[in-house]
């Protein structure tokens, strides 16, 4: 299904979006010709056996041609088996298989294969020759030695002639027709007019870039003129016409897609391969993602085990121990002061006298009778509990009482922080803080795509 398709179709008609459209797939069909081309070398035996229109289309981009050597040992070969197959004692089957022989020893010594690739060939070259006149792959590395076995490989009575020009013609002739020449120009790097397919491509990128830059200008997108290339700077790498820079039109599709697949009038990225490339990605983020946490929360593991959340802590808190005691301090006397902790003050008072002027036990001592006695307890205690809740807001409002209250805070505070307290809080701290990256790593081991599945 093509990109129109995935259209609303009320946009179809969009002029942007067409041109969008456009620029994605002559984009995907210049990157698919790069891809090509830098892969042609690679496969062309492929093509060569099994397409062969392939190579005859794209050899003349490439500037390769048949090897002379090689493609002239091939059809001395060819001819020599003819005329065996004709007349084994024929008078023209001598000067041919001393050509043969001397083309031999020439692909030896020269290597025509080191520019193509195909160095293999030469190796097999060497093993055929070497087993059928029993002699090592090393005598025909060496100039000097290399004559004789390759004499001796030609000059072989009838039967055995024949029998080894159809294992070269097996074994050998296949590879030397893969084999090819390319020129050399005077930069030195090998013919290559795949620039002139690439041109008319890059003429429509260069004009493309520059109606975008122009029109980024003329809507004020960035606060600078010269901003656009820079934040466009893979487009611009990829209008460099050297071979090494034509990567970079990959980022072309991947950002005129992006622009396609944000707009509101397409829905591009609805369709299944994007849905299916994004749960792939996804997946394959919070694989990513939960390997790095559990890495972290092992290590903070370790890190509280051995103590450093208690340096953490003496850092952290201890420096600034005089704001801490005077932050409590004032909560302190704002909660004490305050009408609720008050209250409560009272209804514990009034909860004690009341039983003790409920208890007769209590109230023994005192020679009253009990029933005058408990209302004039409870009268008293109301009386007292007043008096104390008012001298204590007074007290407390005063330097004195401000004093009073910072003393019982730093009491408490050398308690917990420097007292025997401490290494039970520490212990108790170790062990929650250990016990929540726990339960922590086991919600980050969930696998939460395959539920969402």
């Amino acid at each position: 299904m093509t990109l129109l398709t995935r259209l609303h179709p009320r946009h179809w008609w969009n002029p942007r979006l067409l041109w969008d459209v456009f620029m994605v797939w002559v984009a995907l069909v210049n990157l698919g010709l790069i891809v090509f081309d830098l892969t042609y070398l690679l496969l062309r035996p492929t093509y060569f056996q099994y397409l062969p229109v392939v190579t005859r289309v794209w050899d003349p981009v490439k500037g390769i041609e048949p090897h002379p050597l090689t493609e002239q040992l091939v059809e001395e070969v060819e001819a020599a088996r003819r005329l065996v197959e004709l007349d084994p004692q024929a008078a023209g089957l001598g000067p041919r298989l001393a050509r043969i022989e001397r083309l031999t020893q020439l692909v030896l010594e020269t290597n025509p294969f080191q520019r193509s690739g195909q160095e293999r060939t030469l190796e097999v070259l060497k093993a055929l020759i070497a087993r059928e006149v029993g002699t090592t792959t090393l005598t025909l590395e060496s100039p000097t030695e290399l004559p004789e076995p390759v004499h001796a490989f030609w000059s072989a009575p009838p039967p055995e002639l024949t029998r080894r020009l159809e294992l070269f013609e097996e074994n050998v002739v296949p590879l030397l027709r893969i084999n090819f020449f390319r020129e050399v120009t005077l930069t030195g790097r090998p013919v290559d007019h795949f620039w002139i397919i690439d041109l008319p491509f890059l003429c429509l990128f260069i004009v493309e870039f520059g109606v975008r830059w122009a029109l980024s200008v003329r809507r004020r997108e960035h606060r600078r003129w010269y901003f656009f290339p820079i934040f466009n700077w893979y487009d611009l790498l990829g209008l460099v016409p050297y071979t090494e820079f034509r990567i970079f039109r990959l980022f072309r599709i991947a950002s005129i897609y992006m622009r396609l697949r944000r707009s509101e009038v397409t829905r591009i990225g609805q369709d299944v391969i994007s849905r299916t490339v994004a749960w792939v990605s996804n997946i394959i983020a919070e694989e990513i993602s939960d390997a790095v946490a559990l890495r972290i929360l092992r290590e903070a593991q370790d890190e509280i085990r051995d103590g450093t959340h208690r340096r953490i802590f003496d850092r952290a808190v201890l420096t600034r121990r005089g704001r801490i005691e005077t932050v409590l301090a004032a909560e302190v006397r704002e909660l004490l002061l305050g009408p609720a902790v008050q209250e409560h003050l009272k209804d514990v008072v009034r909860l004690h006298v009341e039983r003790a002027a409920s208890d007769p036990e209590v109230l023994r001592g005192v020679p009253v009778p009990h029933t005058v006695l408990a209302p004039l307890v409870r009268r008293v205690g109301e009386i007292a509990l007043e008096a104390t809740l008012r001298s204590m807001a007074t007290t407390l409002a005063s330097d004195e009482g401000r004093g009073a209250i910072r003393e019982l805070v730093r009491a408490v505070l050398d308690e917990v922080l420097e007292g025997p307290l401490r290494d039970e809080l520490d212990a108790l701290a170790q062990e929650i803080g250990i016990d929540v990256i726990e339960e922590m790593k086991r919600a980050v081991a969930v696998k939460k795509w395959a539920e969402r599945s």
